[in-house]
């Protein structure tokens, strides 16, 4: 038994230091890494390094043999339907001067479009390892080609299977998918706005309203209806401020302590990361075999952990990957 992971928006992820950028000069570079990535990826890297067997199912390309062979690497359990298109490489340039503090910039490239039989070929593995799965991971976003509604659509096949699906979407793909009920959604508050309660507020998840300690009554209104509507709990968190926990309409606070900025290097994969620490301790509680079981005690008992993991990956550079000092 394990947990699937979806990831479909697969990727090399070139992650560079430098001491500081010089737009429109040369620059040198301290140090260079690739790794393959990609949301639901850098889940199963986090669930694999903490001992939960999982596997990350994907589509490849016209280079699907470098993606394969980085993962083999690592002993990364990645699964890749083919494709013709070529897979992306995207870059993150992280900035350490000790003058002007730490930036990271990302530089994303398109995804190439995947192929009609890949889309079938996905859908019939996905139906046939359901079956040995102990959970459904469905994050990140979709390649052109996929339908609107095909994250919905292998909600659907999970919860026809009996197998609880979490998910980390936003906008409309999250909007489809809830049809599914899924056992739960874990993003930020911004992204939850962004989908549900745009004409409402602006600015991001470290700006205006959604910044600020107290949570505007009209959003706790918002989440409190969706997640009771749709039968699913929501884990939403808000950067330094306390994380939101919704199950039903019910709802918690949980605190969290801040990392402090100057122990950041990279936050990209850091959602991941919390994603598969929660996933694990609720692993661990026996909360992942049905999911009436995923209670408001169960979630924030998980929250810890989550946010350790969170935050060690944070302190790394590169996405999906905690300190080799890090301890379970």
């Amino acid at each position: 038994m394990a947990i699937i992971s979806i990831c479909l928006s697969p990727g090399f992820q070139r992650s560079v230091i430098v001491d500081s950028l010089a737009l429109g000069e040369v620059n040198r570079l301290q140090s260079v890494a690739v790794d393959v990535s990609g949301k639901g990826i850098n889940v199963t890297r986090v669930l694999q390094r903490l001992g939960v067997a999982s596997c990350c199912l994907s589509q490849g390309g016209s280079n699907a043999d470098e993606l394969a062979s980085l993962a083999h690497l690592e002993g990364l359990d990645l699964r890749l339907i083919p494709s013709s298109g070529r897979v992306r490489t995207c870059t993150s340039i992280i900035e350490i001067s000790l003058t002007t503090g730490r930036r990271v910039t990302e530089l994303v490239e398109p995804t190439p479009a995947v192929d009609a039989s890949c889309i079938q070929a996905m859908s019939e593995t996905v139906r046939a390892m359901l079956s040995s799965a102990t959970a459904l991971v469905i994050a990140g976003s979709m390649a052109p080609g996929f339908p609107m509604d095909y994250q919905a659509y292998l909600a659907s096949l999970a919860r026809d299977a009996k197998v609880p699906v979490f998910i980390d979407l936003h906008g409309e793909a999250l909007r489809q998918a809830l049809a599914a009920q899924p056992a739960l959604v874990k993003i930020n508050l911004a992204e939850f706005v962004t989908t549900f309660l745009a004409d409402q507020f602006h600015g991001g998840e470290h700006s205006g309203l959604l910044a600020e300690p107290v949570i505007p009554e009209s959003v706790m209104a918002a989440v409190t209806e969706v997640s009771q509507k749709h039968m699913t709990s929501f884990v939403l968190t808000r950067g330094a401020n306390s994380i939101l926990l919704v199950r039903q309409g019910e709802w918690r606070e949980v605190p969290v302590r801040p990392l402090p900025a100057q122990e950041i290097i990279s936050p990209i994969g850091s959602g991941d990361a919390f994603m598969a620490g929660m996933l694990v301790q609720l692993e661990k509680s026996g909360c992942l075999g049905a999911e009436s079981a995923i209670t408001l005690d169960a979630l924030q008992a998980a929250i810890g952990f989550a946010t350790a993991c969170a935050q060690s990956n944070a302190r790394t550079a590169r996405p999906g990957f905690l300190e080799e000092s890090f301890a379970a």
